[in-house]
């Protein structure tokens, strides 16, 4: 059960319409909908309150969920910490992306020691061909030097 979830379980089992409580929080009927849907970063202080209406215990309401919490910047200096819950699922995303970068880090290692084998490779080539054209340039003028003689 989400922070949501649990907001909704309790205005129920209390008999309180949502219209009651997000009048007393002087929130939209919108925006107190996008918190019990779980689809609303809540500012803390509107947790606090919406525990304070239903008369329950804040940590009732946050659960077992891992929480974010994280601070309004300068754009949004009014309103303050924003509280936003991590389900399991989001939890599972997060390993699993976590999992997807140590893979990506590995490969990068693995792609730059191939870049570099491969520099290496095109060096040789490259002091290959300089070295065949000295060979050849020496043949040539071998050449021209036998002809010159021959005349």
């Amino acid at each position: 059960m989400n922070i949501g979830q649990a907001i909704r379980k309790y205005r129920i089992e209390k008999d309180i319409k949502a219209q009651v409580i997000y009048d007393k929080l002087g929130i939209s009927q919108s925006t107190y909908s996008k918190i019990e849907n779980n689809k609303h970063k809540m500012d803390i202080n509107i947790l606090k309150d919406i525990a304070t209406v239903l008369e329950v215990d804040i940590f009732k309401l946050i659960g077992g969920h891992k929480i974010q919490i994280s601070h309004a910047n300068r754009d949004n200096a009014d309103q303050g910490s924003v509280i936003e819950s991590i389900d399991s699922h989001s939890g599972k995303l997060i390993d699993s992306l976590e999992s997807q970068i140590e893979l990506l880090k590995e490969q990068n290692i693995f792609y730059k020691a191939e870049i570099k084998n491969r520099n290496m490779e095109n060096n040789n080539l490259r002091n290959q061909i300089s070295n065949l054209k000295e060979v050849i340039l020496t043949l040539e003028t071998n050449r021209r030097t036998s002809n010159f003689q021959e005349k």
